[in-house]
């Protein structure tokens, strides 16, 4: 049996170890931050016209980048951006409109947009200073854009 399974193993090179280039090591890129989860999710339609905005990340982030520059909320009845108060923690971000978000026809959509690309203003980045992944696409940087609505 052991003549076999040298014969075998030898000769078909079953296990072959894999060939490397000497002297030269794979570097590995910082993995960025994404968006792990939003609140409220789309299939729920919010009934508060003063509805918070909550985002999870799935890294800590550097709050200092957490700004209104950064994290930009508009409503499909006015271009302006809402006006609100800004919470931002290790790992979650609260976004809370200081009135209620304007609507005609007894409903609004919603847009939340978190800057992932520098474009003057800055770029949310986790702790590492690793621009987030908003586009998902595994590269640091692209913006990530959340929409749900509201209705009365």
């Amino acid at each position: 049996m052991r003549y076999t399974y040298d014969k075998v193993v030898r000769e078909k090179q079953i296990h072959r170890k894999p060939k490397t280039t000497p002297g030269r090591a794979f570097k590995r890129r910082p993995i960025p931050a994404t968006v792990k989860a939003v609140y409220p999710d789309r299939q729920t339609l919010s009934h508060n016209l003063k509805s918070p905005i909550w985002v999870e990340f799935d890294a800590p982030m550097d709050s200092s980048t957490i700004t209104k520059d950064t994290v930009i909320v508009k409503n499909s009845v006015s271009d302006k951006p809402v006006d609100g108060f800004l919470d931002a923690g290790d790992r979650i971000l609260m976004f809370r409109p200081y009135a209620n978000y304007p609507m005609e026809n007894g409903g609004a959509r919603v847009s939340i947009t978190l800057i992932g690309t520098d474009s003057g203003s800055g770029a949310i980045t986790d702790t590492k200073g690793v621009p987030l992944d908003g586009d998902n696409d595994g590269k640091a940087g692209g913006d990530f854009e959340y929409k749900f609505n509201i209705v009365r």
